[in-house]
């Protein structure tokens, strides 16, 4: 099935709102490259950008463009929307340039992250196998690194996880790796979780283990660690959700956000949830937060 890919051509200052915008309206991927089609696929820390940045979200076929860009247009107002044109993408296409910038990554010396055509690492670390296919999330954007580097800290051993907003299923992939016994994987877009089942097999992670379905399937139980890694406005709209299954002195990951919107997010947290850390990275925050 072809997808829709939105370009448009902006400022470098412009880049971190314009993809903010594109994710908020549902875009499946964000990548940034300059004229010559040099690409930073989720940008790390120090990765430049140009002057003038060519910015393109992925979108299934089925999406209104129109209504993608009269939401984008919103967000920018009163600026006018920077010059823009859509084209169509095939499958394999897609997937094969995301392969090629995916590399393994080892996360705070505890867990690999690995494509699944890769070679074993030579340590007896746990190796998560993991292509993006279609969804979002290999390890290297800084909100999803920050998630992982939280989680190889915390002891999950035996405990009960969700990934709210679970794309690639990499974060509840990685919790069943470091030792938890049950992760449920939530997500709004099918592709995200198919690409989580996919994922779950190529690790040999069965359903028992890892249980992917859309938000109104989401099991009415209580969880140990509920991970959200979104962005601001479905953060708060959902924090009733997470109040309710989240148990007194069990642990929130928050991410998504960035530095200038924390103040706004605790603010509809403070009522439920203790802030106990935060950490930045590249302006992006993750919070960790415990249930009062």
């Amino acid at each position: 099935m072809p997808w829709q890919q939105l370009h448009f051509t902006v400022q470098a200052d412009d880049v971190e709102f314009i993809s903010e915008l594109l994710f908020s309206a549902n875009a499946l991927s964000v990548s940034c490259s300059d004229n010559q089609d040099d690409a930073i696929f989720e940008p790390q820390d120090g990765a430049r950008l140009w002057a003038e940045t060519r910015i393109v979200g992925l979108f299934e076929a089925s999406c209104d463009i129109k209504t993608i860009l009269h939401r984008i247009a919103l967000g920018l107002s009163p600026q006018p929307l920077p010059p823009y044109h859509v084209d169509i993408l095939e499958d394999a296409v897609w997937e094969r340039a995301w392969l090629a910038h995916f590399k393994p990554i080892c996360i705070n010396d505890t867990l690999w992250i690995c494509p699944s055509e890769g070679e074993k690492p030579k340590d007896n670390k746990p190796v998560l196998w993991l292509d993006p296919g279609l969804a979002f999330g290999t390890g290297t954007h800084a909100t999803t690194a920050l998630c992982l580097e939280a989680l190889t800290q915390l002891p999950l051993k035996g405990l009960t996880i969700m990934d709210y907003g679970c794309g690639s299923g990499i974060l509840a992939l990685a919790c069943l790796k470091l030792g938890a016994k049950k992760a449920y994987a939530i997500d709004n877009h099918p592709q995200a979780l198919l690409a989580t089942r996919d994922n779950a097999l190529k690790n040999s992670i069965s359903e028992s283990s890892l249980t992917a379905l859309a938000p109104d399937d989401c099991p009415k139980i209580q969880y140990d660690v509920w991970i959200a890694n979104i962005l601001l406005n479905p953060l708060i709209a959902l924090e009733p959700l997470f109040a309710e299954h989240i148990p007194v002195g069990k642990t929130v990951l928050l991410s998504g956000i960035l530095e200038r919107q924390v103040n706004e997010l605790l603010h509809h947290y403070e009522k439920d949830f203790v802030l106990e850390k935060k950490v930045e990275r590249d302006e992006w925050m993750l919070l960790l937060l415990t249930r009062k």
